[in-house]
Order: structure tokens, then sequence, then C-alpha cells
């Protein structure tokens, strides 16, 4: 093994929050000129690495890194990443089928940034009866005559990444193909995370499709190696138990390597990193939730102790394993969270996307501790009001009409990010190109904004 130090990006696992680690890389990339000689990965992350691990040298990275923006932005149609399976699809517009997208999708989304208190305390009463009704309907569905003809089929999940697996292989819809034969060329280690169900046992798809064990080094033995191709690898990565099936590889099943190792900082540590950018998609502290659990749905209990409390202690585990001497961690985290795992609203992906670069550039910086704090505070401050304006301009665009109070609202939001702006600036601290459009615009949507609203907000002068 080769043993000079080494640069790595470490990619975390996050679903759609992997937005976030798309922007920071791409400051790191475009604006700090860093290039990793390791990236290890796990689920969202390793969908990243897999196309930044196609280039070697800067040039070639910077293109990868506009290209990782331009898929992740047209992953923002369901139907391009998941598939329901048969059992499900046969459930769909029904109350059943309803409430399984709400598990998925709804259940896992995070509160709006800033939300009042009261607001919470009603968001939470929703969600704990939604998820009541959520975990009556999964009690119910054995004695379901039309789901039962369709329980042949795969029932250990309720979605597929075949879609996704598709156009990482093939392309099309504004998605590159992704070049296994590239990832394999010398110069840059892979590392993606997965774990194996049968061995019961943590291991990672290498550049070449080779399955090592826990170590990051050693090869398994026999055919459980490989190789394997580095695109199941990905799958295999990203595959949540119960939401996707597990992935057959090289004689077991696997599933997302995020279960034991979501931030791969120990691996990137063992082929020789000694510079480590640990870039995260989830915020390290879930946030205080007052919900009474005592009276909580079984659903709503797995979601918070496993999902959220759990996955935290274990992100903390993994950003602080024994590492050798010398090696340095810098590691770019969320504080806000911005957009669900399953969500794939285009907008919010942008907002979470500046986010991450915004972070990078403030950990990047050589500014005091005071300093550091207050760029801090005005990134999540930008973002904050970015997500709100979001929310309400998307019930605006939906409802096609306005209220009294609309446009001011939206304008003072619009005051708070350009005012954070401005903070950054005053710290010497850079902004994304197109930040202007974040204050005297509109946030990205789908639908068309209505004619009542004007066509922006404020100028240069105001």
């Amino acid at each position: 093994m080769e043993t000079s130090a080494k640069t790595a990006f470490v990619l975390a696992g996050g679903g759609a929050k992997g937005a976030f680690e798309a922007g920071a890389v791409s400051y790191l990339v475009e604006e700090e000129g860093v290039v990793p000689d390791v990236i290890t990965a796990t689920s969202a992350g390793a969908i990243c690495a897999a196309v930044l691990a196609q280039a070697r040298g800067r040039a070639e990275l910077v293109e990868r890194t506009r290209e990782l923006r331009d898929d992740l932005l047209a992953m923002t149609k369901a139907d391009l990443l998941f598939g329901k399976q048969p059992w499900v699809a046969a459930l769909e517009g029904t109350l059943f089928g309803r409430a399984i997208d709400y598990w998925v999708v709804e259940s896992t989304r995070p509160p709006l940034p800033g939300m009042p208190e009261a607001a919470r305390r009603d968001a939470r009463s929703s969600h704990g009866r939604s998820l009541r009704l959520a975990g009556q309907v999964l009690r119910a569905l054995p004695s379901l005559g039309k789901a039962r003809r369709r329980m042949q089929g795969r029932t250990g999940s309720l979605l597929t990444l075949d879609p996704l697996a598709e156009r990482l292989r093939n392309g099309g819809r504004g998605i590159a193909p992704v070049d296994p034969s590239l990832i394999a060329r010398p110069g840059l280690e892979l590392r993606l995370s997965v774990v194996a169900l049968g061995a019961g046992a943590l291991r990672y798809v290498t550049q070449d499709g080779t399955i090592v064990a826990g170590d990051a080094l050693t090869p398994l033995a026999g055919a459980a190696a490989g190789p394997v191709d580095v695109i199941d690898g990905v799958i295999a990565s990203a595959s949540v138990p119960m939401v996707f099936p597990p992935r057959p590889l090289a004689g077991d099943a696997y599933v997302d390597g995020g279960i034991i190792d979501n931030i791969p900082v120990a691996a990137a540590a063992a082929v020789g990193a000694r510079r480590i950018y640990a870039v995260l998609a989830v915020p390290l502290d879930p946030p205080p939730d007052q919900f009474d659990y005592a009276q909580a749905s079984a659903p709503a209990v797995l979601l918070r102790a496993v999902g959220a409390i759990s996955f935290a202690e274990r992100q903390r585990a993994n950003l602080t394993p024994r590492l050798p001497e010398g090696t340095e961690v810098v590691v770019i985290d969320p504080v806000v969270d911005v957009v669900g795992p399953f969500e794939v609203a285009r907008g919010l992906m942008l907002v979470n996307m500046d986010y991450g670069w915004m972070r990078a550039a403030d950990t990047s910086a050589g500014i005091g501790a005071a300093a550091r704090q207050r760029a801090a505070e005005a990134t999540d401050a930008i973002v904050v009001a970015r997500a709100q304006a979001w929310h309400r301009e998307e019930e605006l665009w939906s409802a096609q009409r306005t209220q009294a109070g609309d446009l001011a609202a939206l304008t003072r939001l619009k005051r708070v990010v350009r005012d954070a702006l401005s903070e950054r600036k005053a710290l010497g601290l850079p902004v994304p190109h197109d930040a202007t459009r974040w204050w005297s615009g509109y946030e990205i949507h789908e639908r068309v904004r209505p004619s009542s609203l004007p066509g922006g907000f404020l100028d240069e002068g105001c």
C-alpha cells in the first residue's frame, strides 16, 4: 500500500440531503483547488463519489463537480430514482397507498427551519396522527386481497432503486452515465461502504469492484471478493433497509453502509489519507422534540429512536475513530436541515447546494474564532430564510392567488438574506456568483408564479 500522505473526500449518506455535499465539493474543488487521492462514501455520498471518481487531476474534477450538480438537479423526479414494488403499486390511489407514501416521504421530512414553536406543535400533532395511521395500514396489509395477490413478488421493501441504476449505467433525462472503466484507472482510491447481511459485517467496494473487509484494505476470500460492478456497489450502498431491497453482490446480500459507517473517515485513513475533508449531509445534532412519545405509534418511536437519536450517535462515532498521528479531519456539516432524505424538490435542493458551498467556504476561511462564528450565523440565517421563502412561495404557487401580507412577508425574508450576505462580504467571505438572485427574486419552483405577484423584490439601492 502507498504510505505517503494523501488527501481524501469523505462523503456521508443522507438521501436527497446529499445536495449539500455537492455544493461543498464544488467549493473545495473549484475555489480551493483541492484534488483528492481518496474518496470514501456511503449511500447518497456513494452516488456523488461515483461521478467524482471518474476524474483524474483538477481539470477533469472541475468538470465532474459541475456534472454532479447537473445530475442531482435532474434527479428531482421520483420516477428517475425510485420504482414501487408490485405489492405497493397495487395499492396506488388507495388510503393504504397514500399512507405508505406518507411514511416514506413526509414522515422523514424535517420541520421547516425557523418554524415557530406553536406551528411545530401543530406539525408534530399531525405527524403523530399520520404515523399512527401508517402503522395501522401496514399491520392491515396481509388482509388486503388485492395486495395479497401480489405478495408473491418481493415484499421485503417498499421501493426499488432500479430506475437509478439504469440512469447511472446509461444516462438519460439530464443524468450523465457513469463509466466504471474511468473509475478503475490508477490514481484514485475509492471505498463505498456496504453491509453484508449474511456475513453480518461492514465491507467496502473499491474502484475496481473488489470487495474488501472492514479494514478497507483486505480483499475477502475467494469469490466473495468479486469483482462486482461498481454501479451495483453504489446501489447497495444506497439501499436503505425496508425502503429498498438488499443488493446481491458476490454471494451475499448488501444494504446501506450507513447502518454502521455513515461517515467513513477510518476507511480514508486506512488507505493513507492524512488530510480528510469529511462532508456530512445530515446535521450532527437532531433537533429537540417535545412530542409525547409515550403515546406515540411504533413507527414514530422507531423513527425517533433509530432514525434520529441512534443515527446521530453513530455519526459522532464515525467522525472520531482512532487515527494515525498527524491526520487532520476538516468537518463540513449542515446545522440547518433543509430537505428530507426522499424529498426531490429542485428548489430546496438548490438551497441545500448553496448551503454546502457556503459552509465549505466558512470552514476554509482564514479568520478568527469570533469572525467564524459570525460567518456561520450569517450562513444559517440565509438558509433558514431561503427555505422559509421557498415553502411560502410554494403555497402561493399552488393556490395561484395571494392574500394581503404575502408580498410583505416574502420581502422580509428577502431582506434577511440580503443583510446576511452583506455580513459575509464584510467578513471577507465569498458568495456564489448568483447570490443576488436569492434576495432580488424568487426561489425555483415547478409551478408558474401567480400573476398577482411582481417579478422581483428588492434592488441594489434598497
